[in-house]
């Protein structure tokens, strides 16, 4: 038997079990709610379970182990720091949010209701790009994987992984992930440690840490400007992503009110560990002098060079969980924010429970079909999209928090803040025009833009217009809003319902 048939083999036995898990769970979806966010009873264990898996993606494991190849040990860190300090700082904003929004469903909830029509509609704009970039990294390093470790065609390896896991996803949803994700953080925490110990054991601890002493001495500098400057912005767009992101909404409102904080707690927590762990292999690549053509390779690369074909086949089954996970929770996130704040609000106000269900798969089978067209012509750095979408999350970090907790939050300075942050700072990430993955449109040059400076900079602007904008003109929002809104549409919808009978 061929190693690419072994390859295969082990993604359809994975592929079976998760499928046959979530089309199993997805027979208790009875209503709209239980497809969007699957009940609003989870617990610390399997709420902190779920956050892991989510965000223990394809990129943790791959473009962790980019970062330290290219950055060093600092690299290391701030990627701990990225994630792990993300998950922490939404931790407060999540017990609000719970609060504030009981029966919430998306992050489109709280733009709709807090601010004005023209932050909706341009965090929904910004929203759809985030998710489909975000889509395109996990098929991206789907295709990496498989190519790279058992030889498998990047496009059958990109079709194969978001076929099954779009198979169940759109069975059962949000509940249907919700059933995969414990098995998976279990498989993924399992093996996830046993390879730095197996990796270093057969490369040689000493011989491994004196060559990168010899061969590269700046990947240890714990002053690497480089490496400070990520460990600086890494946390920033971290804590965008998760602010941002919809899965982690609808985690919020899935999990128990009183342990929504503590279970973001332990789960930013037990993230730090994983980039660590996994970080350290890009140093072996480093101390063996390996060719590494692709940066976003290098775990995998090492895994198969000193753990075998037994530590590749293992290896596969750890990344090929992560990603499933994630692309699961991203489509039923895109397909939630369709159903809740399109569908239901402007095209079918009165739609019932199985009409927006019939929605909300077709959406999800829409939004795997576009993930695999974006990554159909595999970008070169999973690092550069992780950053490029950086700079917009750096843009919703000070709306998305002021807007929770200060009451006088301008809504015109929190549009200004996101529109002009993000514009800004991408103009600064492309050195003078807008690298957007697949084209490039060049304005001007300019010596001190990169990546880093793109995101510090459209954090620092999104700021300053939000609360410059608030302090002159303050707003005197009613929280009781968001936690009304509910029963507020629900009467709108029984009225409207009046006047056509």
């Amino acid at each position: 038997m061929s190693f690419q048939t072994i390859g295969i083999l082990v993604v359809l036995v994975l592929g079976f079990i998760w499928a046959f898990i979530g089309i199993k769970v997805a027979k208790k979806v009875e209503k709209a709610d239980d497809y969007m966010v699957g009940g609003r009873n989870v617990g610390v264990a399997f709420g902190a379970a779920t956050l892991l898996a989510t965000w223990v993606t394809g990129n943790t494991v791959l473009a962790a182990a980019e970062m330290s190849y290219s950055t060093g040990i600092l690299g290391t860190i701030g990627y701990a720091l990225t994630g792990g300090l993300g998950v922490l700082a939404f931790a407060p904003l999540a017990k609000k949010i719970r609060i504030s929004m009981p029966q919430g469903r998306t992050v489109g909830d709280f733009f709709r209701h807090r601010f004005d029509k023209k932050n909706y509609y341009l965090f929904l704009i910004m929203l759809l790009i985030w998710d489909i970039g975000w889509l395109l990294t996990q098929g991206l390093g789907a295709g990496v994987l498989l190519e790279s470790i058992f030889g498998i065609p990047f496009h059958t390896g990109l079709i194969l992984t978001i076929g099954i896991v779009t198979l169940y996803v759109t069975a059962g949803g949000m509940l249907s992930v919700l059933g995969t994700d414990f098995m998976q953080t279990l498989l993924i925490l399992a093996i996830l440690f046993i390879f730095p110990a197996w990796v270093f054991s057969n490369a040689g601890f000493a011989d491994v840490y004196t060559n990168i002493i010899h061969l590269a001495p700046d990947k240890m500098n714990l002053a690497l400007p480089a490496g400070l400057l990520f460990c600086v912005v890494g946390p920033i767009m971290g804590i965008g992503e998760v602010f941002m992101d919809n899965t982690f909404w609808q985690r919020v409102f899935s999990l128990r009110p009183d342990k929504t904080k503590q279970t973001f707690i332990y789960a930013g927590l037990g993230w730090m560990f994983v980039p660590i762990a996994i970080g350290c292999l890009a140093f072996v690549a480093i101390g063996t002098g390996m060719k590494v053509d692709h940066p976003d390779a290098v775990a995998p690369l090492v895994v198969g060079h000193y753990a075998g074909k037994l530590g590749s086949v293992l290896f596969l089954s750890l990344v090929w969980a992560c990603i499933a996970s994630t692309v699961a929770a991203l489509l039923n996130a895109v397909s939630a924010i369709f159903i809740n704040d399109v569908y239901q609000v402007h095209i079918n106000p009165n739609a019932t429970d199985k009409q927006l269900i019939k929605v909300g798969k077709a959406v999800t089978v829409l939004a795997a079909v576009i993930a695999i067209a974006v990554a159909w012509s595999k970008p070169n750095s999973m690092m550069g999209l992780l950053l490029l979408l950086g700079v917009i999350n750096a843009a919703y970090i000070f709306p998305i928090t002021l807007g929770l907790f200060w009451s006088k939050t301008n809504r015109h300075g929190a549009f200004l803040g996101a529109l002009l942050g993000s514009i800004i700072g991408l103009f600064i990430y492309g050195n003078g025009g807008f690298d957007l993955i697949f084209t490039k449109i060049q304005i001007t040059t300019i010596s001190w833009g990169g990546a880093f400076q793109g995101i510090i900079v459209g954090g620092l602007i999104s700021l300053l217009f939000t609360v410059g904008v608030s302090l002159i003109q303050p707003e005197r929002f009613n929280f009781r809003r968001l936690r009304n809104f509910e029963s507020k549409e629900e009467n709108i919808a029984e009225d409207k319902a009046k006047v056509l009978a």
